[in-house]
């Protein structure tokens, strides 16, 4: 279903504009404000997820329905924990196309790769050097979670820029000025390399960790959508006794789920661990009298007969084309953009409706079908 999601969208709307990334922070006045004396944020993890997911609704609400980084076509996010507990979100937005940040300047309007001067923007450049800073790993840590062989995977420190170029296979190279603005971070001088992008407006509103990407190459799509359905995170475990271990792997290894407790408080509160802008409805296709249908082992002609003058999304699309003035310009898997298919004495009967954010998506054919719808 995630791979048809993910078909569906970029077929109709294109490849995600905006990738963006929120993490809840334990300090804020939200959470430590309603603690008790002496109570840490991690020994409430239902106001941690409460109060997160009031925030998240917030952001949401900001980007859909107010506009601050441009009218949204389509929406899609998922929410993960960290190891520490912490939940966050992945977000992908798919823009209209005069909002799409296909330019620099455009590029420049939403993300910044730049720790703000102190003297002009105090709040923000504490801020950002409180949430927005990479490590700093490499000579700085050599023991940084990133660092992979000797090199941070992320690529950090960045080089410097003077200017945001667009770059089509990979993200954007952001603009990183190498104008002498920086940060004391544990005694260590840190400058506009190390900065994690971001949107000055997000970040001093909400005040935690909030990553803003642009998306500039399909190529990404596969990677974006796999890394917010990645799924949940997993422990291996091996029981032991008090007794001389035996390397028995196969009887005492389990592959368990692992699950922290704001995790746990999240999901009794029945919070939505993913959301959708769009419902993807799967269109079959089928040869001629070749369609699949359920049946009783010891009524198999009855379901032959009912199969027979059944009609199913296929044929009923033939028949909506069979009309006087049939939609001709409507593809198969658009139909649920426009009708609605009511099901009639166990039969399909479209009927026009305003199904906007409804996508279709055919459900693939088997080699064998395919070479025979093709000949």
């Amino acid at each position: 279903m995630h791979q048809n999601y993910q078909d569906a969208i970029v077929r109709k709307y294109g490849k995600p504009d905006l990738f963006i990334s929120m993490t809840c922070n334990p300090r804020w006045e939200e959470i430590t404000q309603n603690l008790k004396k002496g109570q840490a944020p991690e020994f409430r993890p239902d106001l941690l997820t409460r109060v997160f997911h009031l925030k998240l609704k917030e952001l949401l609400h900001d980007i859909c329905k107010k506009h601050i980084l441009g009218v949204p076509l389509a929406k899609i996010h998922v929410i993960e924990f960290q190891k520490r507990g912490l939940p966050h979100a992945h977000i992908l937005i798919i823009l209209k196309e005069e909002h799409k940040p296909k330019r620099k300047e455009i590029i420049d309007q939403i993300v910044c790769a730049e720790i703000p001067e102190i003297n002009n923007f105090p709040h923000l450049h504490a801020i950002v050097a409180k949430h927005m800073i990479h490590g700093p790993c490499n000579d700085y840590n050599l023991n940084f979670p990133c660092m992979l062989n000797g090199k941070c995977s992320k690529q950090f420190p960045k080089p410097f820029q003077n200017e945001t170029i667009e770059n089509y296979d990979e993200y954007p190279k952001y603009r990183r000025r190498d104008n002498g603005v920086g940060t004391l971070l544990n005694g260590k001088f840190i400058n506009n390399p190390w900065v994690v992008p971001y949107n000055p407006f997000l970040l001093l509103k909400y005040n935690s960790h909030i990553n803003v990407e642009v998306c500039a190459s399909i190529k990404s799509v596969k990677y974006l959508f796999k890394y917010v359905y990645k799924g949940h995170n997993c422990a291996n475990v091996v029981i032991t006794e008090h007794q001389t271990l035996q390397h028995d792997e196969i009887k005492k290894f389990t592959d368990s789920r692992y699950v922290s407790a704001p995790e746990a408080a999240w999901r009794l509160s029945d919070f939505e661990m993913h959301q959708k802008s769009h419902t993807i409805q799967k269109l079959k296709a089928h040869l001629p009298d070749q369609q699949s249908t359920v049946f009783h082992p010891h009524k198999i002609e009855a379901a032959v007969q009912k199969a027979r003058t059944r009609d199913t999304t296929l044929t009923t699309w033939f028949k909506l084309n069979a009309e006087k003035n049939p939609p001709r310009t409507v593809l198969y898997v658009d139909i649920p953009m426009y009708y609605t298919l009511a099901k009639q004495n166990k039969s399909e009967n479209i009927e026009m409706q305003d199904m906007t954010k409804q996508l279709g998506e055919c459900m693939q054919l088997i080699l064998q079908q395919t070479l025979s719808v093709t000949v």
